[in-house]
């Protein structure tokens, strides 16, 4: 199935490892140029600013230089160092991102502040600004240019948090409920934009394992609780990102081009409600 997206202009937040990444990577070997942003110069760099950030730096990561060295052997390739709360910087890396590729057809919005604790006032603060606030930005950056291009196309990266309870100790309320309100915030994008040309859909991924991302940590740190979902899962073991990521490429394609508004969730039945 030709998903007619090579010479595509393609911008992925959040896409230095994991699910953006793959994401990434399917655009690449379908031929279309891609700019994405990462935190982090590299692997080896905290995350500075926000207090409220330290908690990222739990996780290993992937930096800016390692993806764009394994992307660029894939094609064209674009990066910048991003934080996703902020919305200057977005709106400068939109612009960026354009003025390299010379436009934007897709966006693919994905930063996540991974939940993260929600006992403090920092902790929501964040998962605010970063989960549901950069796709804000992200959006309003993008169209005016999206306006000139024929079929442009928009996704957010939800989860099923958004539908299923995923909470564990004090992490996940604020992760679930911004995901709910990008799930609802697409929706009335797509239906107000539709009219203009442009698509906007949501995918909501159940767990994906990464090496070294939070799963991998979840399975180190938190043995009973990775066991517990990983028992959910009736094919026994969790998602992989390229599956999440070739989903992701097919609702962006002219081949979904009468799919608007939709919720695709990828979990291989984690979730057990009746999708209507």
């Amino acid at each position: 199935m030709d998903l007619e997206l090579a010479g595509k202009k393609v911008m992925v937040t959040a896409a230095s490892r994991g699910v953006g990444r793959a994401i990434a990577e399917r655009f690449l070997k379908e031929g279309a140029t891609v700019s994405i942003c990462a935190r982090k110069p590299r692997a080896d760099q905290p995350v500075a600013g926000n207090p409220a950030n330290a908690f990222r730096n739990e996780l290993p990561s992937d930096g800016l230089e390692e993806a764009l060295a394994a992307l660029g052997k894939l094609g064209e390739v674009h990066g910048a160092i991003v934080d996703c709360g902020d919305a200057d910087q977005v709106r400068r890396w939109t612009e960026e991102s354009a003025r390299k590729m010379g436009g934007i057809d897709i966006v693919i919005s994905s930063a996540s502040a991974l939940g993260g604790t929600t006992r403090t006032r920092a902790g929501w603060d964040l998962s605010y600004n970063v989960d549901l606030l950069s796709a804000v930005a992200l959006w309003e950056a993008a169209y005016p240019h999206f306006k000139a291009e024929r079929a442009p196309s928009f996704v957010q990266v939800s989860s099923v948090a958004a539908v299923e309870y995923h909470v564990h100790g004090d992490s996940g309320q604020a992760y679930g409920a911004m995901k709910a309100a990008l799930i609802n915030y697409m929706f009335s994008l797509a239906q107000q934009y539709f009219a203009e040309g442009i698509r906007v859909n949501c995918v909501s991924p159940g767990p994906a394992y990464v090496e070294g991302g939070s799963w991998d940590y979840i399975e180190r740190f938190l043995p009973d609780y990775h066991a517990e979902q990983l028992a959910r899962q009736p094919a026994g073991r969790f998602g992989y990102p390229s599956e999440i990521a070739d989903v992701v490429a097919f609702l962006a394609s002219a081949r979904a081009s009468w799919v608007i508004g939709a919720n695709i969730v990828i979990d291989g039945g984690y979730t057990r409600h009746v999708k209507y």
